[in-house]
């Protein structure tokens, strides 16, 4: 109980100052990522990620590989799915490998069928911001609260 109670205090904290932090990034393009199959557990879940970052600037696409990863209250079977974010940076030009790195952020999901759920995520130095715009698929019955982390590895 006490997991629920900091996780649900927790979204909303984050729900307060991602928007006013992102206020002063630009849109840098849209991050695409595949999600497998997860089993969630009490503490801890994650997903393997597969990543296509397609940049507003028409440079050239960028890969990633990454891992999602909940902490917190996670029950359920999930199928795949597609998590899209909007690229939010310091500028419009993202070099290629530049959002390879952690992300931090809150999570909250509930499935039932067909799943979305809502996972901001801010890069460790601060001047990156993935801001959900779309999440597709997650078969399966699932609850989900807690804090998220997305670790993105950059694929030449």
């Amino acid at each position: 109980m006490k997991n629920v109670a900091f996780a649900l205090a927790a979204a909303v904290l984050a729900g307060s100052f991602v928007p006013a932090a992102a206020a002063e990034r630009v849109d840098a393009g849209v991050l695409v990522c595949n999600a497998g199959a997860s089993i969630g557990m009490l503490v801890e879940s994650k997903q393997e990620l597969t990543c296509t970052f397609t940049p507003a600037d028409n440079s050239p696409v960028q890969k990633y590989s990454g891992t999602i990863k909940n902490i917190g209250l996670e029950l359920g079977v999930t199928g795949g799915g597609v998590m899209t974010w909007g690229v939010l940076a310091l500028t419009k030009s993202v070099a290629p490998g530049a959002l390879a790195g952690p992300y931090a952020g809150v999570t909250g999901d509930v499935a039932l069928g067909i799943g979305v759920g809502a996972n901001v995520l801010v890069g460790s130095d601060q001047s990156v911001a993935l801001n959900p715009v779309s999440v597709s698929g997650n078969v399966g019955a699932s609850l989900a609260l807690g804090v998220g982390g997305l670790h993105l590895r950059y694929v030449p």
